[in-house]
């Protein structure tokens, strides 16, 4: 990467305060940068180290203006992450200039399968019958695309990927290697008399919006019957299991090690933090915060805050969180007390009684 910070300052829609024409070839956090790297501060409690950063320049909120510094290349802006992280797609986009679109040849494709033009597909990929792949899409190798399966335009799978029969895959579409997209739903009928656990075909499919995002190793199950769907928009982390018949609203923020259990329905903008796990069979409400570890055994409404197992308000969590953190004061507390207390002594009246 080569660029200006006039450049940098118009990409980001800033106020530079430096040498317009200084040119910048990197990026690093605040303590790792140097000269030639642009660097940013995103949260007030590392403004020491801004102010001791020796990068390039800094992407600073406007508030942080005047503060003492060694840089003295400024750009202050609305939101100083979200200005680095435009930085840090130019240089992806140069890390990853694509090659020109081109199916290798140890690639195995059906005849029934539909290609689009300006594909890209590694080697060792299987394309199975009837899919259909959208332009403009990159598939790394290793990949298989099942039966029936549609891919959109633009999208990005990366390297040993397995995307089953009937999915669906809109446009813009990132999923990042070792995910699996329509395994079968976990359904099982047991028998009464036996014990045996007897399989429940699973026959839906799998439907992923545009622009969603999947992390690596994540498990997207198929519909028992009907859909397993997620939202546009939404982002999900690595290591998530999301099971069949869900519904995953847009723009939701599903974070590693979560686990959602069938035909639960998500509303759009939830997030669910780290190992939040969620029962079958119920709803959370748009806008709902699941903070990390919070277990789901019930509804939730819309723009809840909730933490714990089981789910509770946060702020009533953390309450209950504090009492447990006093129990062992409080049981030495009754146990004393109990200790001071002096049996009644055996009167005439209870013996009579």
């Amino acid at each position: 990467m080569n660029i200006t910070l006039k450049e940098i300052a118009e990409l980001t829609s800033g106020e530079l305060e430096g040498d317009a024409a200084k040119t910048i070839t990197g990026a690093a956090g605040l303590a790792d940068a140097v000269e030639t790297d642009v660097s940013f501060l995103g949260n007030p409690k590392y403004g020491a180290q801004a102010a001791a950063s020796k990068a390039g320049c800094l992407l600073l909120p406007k508030s942080a203006k005047g503060i003492a510094g060694v840089s003295a290349n400024r750009i202050y802006v609305e939101d100083a992450q979200w200005a680095f992280a435009q930085v840090l797609d130019i240089i992806e986009k140069e890390l990853l200039k694509p090659v020109p679109p081109a199916i290798d040849q140890r690639t195995q494709i059906h005849h029934e399968a539909r290609l689009s033009p300006n594909l890209t597909i590694g080697p060792f990929t299987v394309i199975d019958r009837r899919a259909i792949i959208g332009e403009g899409t990159v598939i790394g190798p290793q990949c298989f695309i099942g039966f029936n399966s549609r891919i959109g335009k633009n999208c990005r799978i990366y390297p040993q990927v397995t995307i089953r029969e009937n999915v669906v895959l809109g446009d813009r579409c990132v999923v990042h290697s070792g995910t699996v997209i329509g395994a079968d739903g976990f359904g099982f009928s047991t028998d009464r008399k036996t014990g045996a656990h007897r399989k429940i075909p699973q026959i839906g499919k799998v439907v992923i919006e545009d622009d969603v995002e999947i992390g690596s190793n994540v498990s997207i199950d198929r519909a028992t019957v009907g859909v397993t769907k997620i939202g546009a928009g939404t982002k999900i982390d690595n290591l998530v299991q999301i099971a069949h018949n869900v519904h995953v609203g847009r723009n939701c923020l599903i974070v590693s090690q979560v686990g959602i259990a069938g035909s639960t329905k998500v509303g759009d903008q939830v997030i669910l933090g780290g190992q939040v796990g969620v029962v079958g069979h119920v709803n959370i409400g748009d806008g709902a915060i699941l903070t990390a570890q919070t277990g789901v055994m019930s509804d939730i409404e819309p723009k809840s805050v909730m933490f714990g197992s089981p789910a509770r308000p946060h702020r009533e969590a953390m309450k209950l969180q504090a009492l447990i953190n006093k129990l062992p004061e409080i049981y030495e507390a009754v146990k004393s007390f109990r200790g001071k207390q002096k049996p009644e002594p055996e009167g005439d009246h209870a013996k009579t009684a």
